[in-house]
């Protein structure tokens, strides 16, 4: 090797030495040949190895194929001595197919003596995805921005004028879009409350964004409606903006307004009838308890023969319907309690065997009358945490249920038992003239009643059912119904485990603590 070779070898290793410490890639190509690349070309690419690695594909396989038509045109155009953009973006390939973005420019140099092309590389990746994510950013925004019902502006921070509108805007106000472009909200005279823009604005100058704030406008045919504002400031097109959306909730305020003035109605109407039904109690109870004493002195001759039989009759149809009408009246009052959330339950814990037991006492008379057989199985190893007058009347009210329609000669059956989640279910099970899913839904209802096909219409308020479903939910217990027409009704009460403890534990503590 002669001494000017060896000067040659010595420049270009110190040339590419200085090429690898920057971050460009520096490509030289000849032809289908590459010549040269740094290390920020192999970096870039993604490949190990030296030019032989690069040279193993023909120079368009590195680049995208969208590119590619372009690229050979620009080399063939620059090495033929035709004009070629100096500077331009394409894709590369990189080694394991993912793609690169970079920014090229390029020029004819002399390389060794003879003519080539470099190329001067930087990856712009980051850029492109960067300007992608704005552009798609951008197009969702517009796209929103017409496509909303909601009223939108985009104001200049710096005047105070309109740099756009969207269509719901028109549409609401009735204006043309020339004429609102470049123009204030002020200038428009759309505020019913010309000082709001004002108090708006100074509020604004504190914070970068307001949400829902109230206010009128003036919109098609003048006619005022009740919106809400929402501001935020942003950048469009590199400069300071507001964007303001308003949302019409005239119909939202009325409705309100109309769901208060019912509410309002049905609560004045609530207390006129606690109120009537609080004075019927006394004006009503106070003769009747007169007419059924007066009705069982009459009956019973207590002070003495009254003559022909057919009196005392009468006065024996007095005092059970004088009775049967206290009971529909007690009724209408307890039901009045519930809805107005006044019932009140006194819980303590009680043994509910000897209550039950004297459930089945009171309409033990009634079931004889109507020949039927009255059975029971009562636990009596349980405590129960309960107000017992609530028991006893839901209990009662069942038991006169089960005996009113069961036929002569069937049976009805009072159950205590505890249940497999260790809570307790009090049931009252009857072989009655039973009813349809559709009956049970009468059933549940205040005032609903059922045909019987015992005696037709039953008296009653219809209210028993109802008023021991708001019993037992007073009681924290759910009220069940099974039940199938001819083969008859069960009608349960569930307590949970927590409302229920064992007798006997209580008492072998109260023991020890003796």
């Amino acid at each position: 090797m002669t001494e000017k070779s060896k000067s040659q070898r010595n420049d270009l290793d110190a040339h590419s030495a200085l090429l690898d410490t920057i971050v460009e890639g520096v490509l030289v190509r000849r032809g289908a040949e590459f010549l040269y690349m740094n290390d920020a070309v192999r970096a870039m690419i993604g490949i190990e190895g030296g030019l032989e690695k690069l040279n193993e594909h023909s120079p368009e396989d590195w680049v995208h194929p969208d590119d590619r038509e372009t690229i050979t045109a620009n080399f063939t155009q620059r090495v033929d001595g035709l004009s070629a953009p100096k500077e331009y973006e394409f894709r590369i390939i990189r080694a394991d197919g993912s793609v690169c973005w970079v920014n090229c420019k390029a020029n004819q140099i002399s390389w060794h003596g003879e003519s080539a092309v470099v190329a001067c590389l930087t990856d712009i990746t980051e850029q492109k995805r960067s300007e992608h994510a704005i552009g798609r950013g951008e197009q969702l925004f517009t796209n929103i921005f017409r496509m909303t019902p909601e009223v939108m502006m985009l104001i200049n921070m710096k005047d105070a004028r309109i740099i756009d509108i969207n269509p719901a805007f028109l549409n609401v106000f009735g204006l043309r879009r020339d004429d609102i472009i470049g123009s204030t909200s002020a200038e428009l005279g759309i505020w019913a409350d010309t000082s709001f823009l004002y108090r708006f604005v100074e509020e604004l100058k504190m914070t970068a964004s307001m949400t829902d704030v109230p206010t009128t406008v003036r919109t098609r045919g003048n006619v005022i409606r009740h919106f809400r504002l929402f501001a935020q400031k942003i950048e469009h097109d590199r400069e300071q903006v507001l964007l303001l959306i308003g949302r019409d909730v005239t119909d939202e305020l009325r409705h309100s307004e109309d769901l208060q003035r019912s509410k309002d109605n049905a609560e004045l109407a609530n207390r006129a009838k606690s109120d009537f039904l609080a004075n019927m109690s006394h004006e009503l109870r106070t003769p009747l308890n007169a007419i059924l004493g007066f009705a069982e002195i009459l009956r019973d001759e207590m002070i003495g023969p009254i003559g022909s039989k057919r009196y005392s009759e009468y006065a024996g149809d007095i005092h059970q319907s004088g009775t049967h009408l206290l009971e529909i009246i007690n009724d209408i009052l307890d039901l009045s309690k519930v809805e107005a959330g006044e019932l009140e339950a006194h819980l303590r814990w009680t043994e509910p065997g000897p209550c039950l037991e004297t459930c089945l006492t009171l309409v033990q008379q009634q079931a004889f009358d109507n020949n039927i057989s009255l059975k029971h199985d009562l636990d009596q190893t349980v405590l129960l945490e309960a107000d017992e007058r609530l028991i006893k009347q839901l209990v009662l009210n069942l038991l006169n249920n089960a005996v009113k329609f069961t036929e002569p000669g069937g049976t009805v059956t009072l159950e205590l038992q505890r249940t497999a989640s260790a809570g307790l279910r009090i049931s009252v099970r009857d072989t009655g003239i039973g009813m349809t899913p559709d009956e049970i839904k009468i059933a549940r209802r205040p005032f609903g009643q059922v045909e019987s096909e015992v005696g037709g219409h039953q008296e009653g308020s219809g209210l028993g059912l109802p008023l021991v479903a708001a019993f037992a939910e007073k009681l924290s217990a759910v009220m069940t119904i099974d039940s199938e027409p001819k083969v008859g009704t069960t009608v349960s009460i569930s307590f949970p485990p927590h409302k229920v403890r064992d007798l006997t534990d209580e008492q072998d503590g109260a023991k020890r603590r003796q």
